[in-house]
């Protein structure tokens, strides 16, 4: 017979992960377990933020050749671009001839606390967003 969900968080040693918010839930994974179904109780919305995921193709990149690739995130508030994240990813390809190089699921979290707004607390309110790549070789071997 099965516990449910409430039992096990009772009667289960976990790790306790604090992200300062109101509510706490320990959940622990038993040795060979993989998969878990829990039900959280209702809990006030708090942290809230944007996702943002992007994905980009580097074009023409030459075979055998590592490539630097760099992504700014900026919020654009009256003119004003405030820096929100970067990502930095390296790469190369082994294939015959040169091949466009697409670069998926680059996640960025932009929580409401670091808008560039005076509500802070508040997701209906607009904001805009700014990106910005880069890419270069990072060697200089012959193609």
């Amino acid at each position: 017979m099965s516990k449910h969900p409430e039992q096990e968080l009772e009667t289960t040693p976990a790790i306790l992960i604090d992200v300062n918010d109101t509510a706490v839930h320990n959940i622990c994974y038993e040795r060979c377990e993989n998969n878990k179904s829990i039900c959280l109780e209702a809990s006030n919305l708090s942290s809230v933020g944007r996702f943002l995921t992007l994905s980009t193709t580097v074009k023409s990149v030459c075979p055998n050749k590592n490539v630097a690739f760099g992504i700014k995130v900026y919020e654009t508030t009256n003119g004003n671009k405030v820096i929100k994240g970067h990502k930095m990813y390296s790469f190369q390809h082994n294939e015959n001839g040169c091949r466009d190089i697409t670069l998926s699921n680059i996640h960025f979290v932009l929580p409401e606390e670091i808008a560039e707004t005076c509500d802070k607390s508040n997701i209906c309110s607009r904001r805009t967003f700014d990106i910005e790549t880069t890419s270069h070789y990072v060697d200089l071997s012959e193609v």
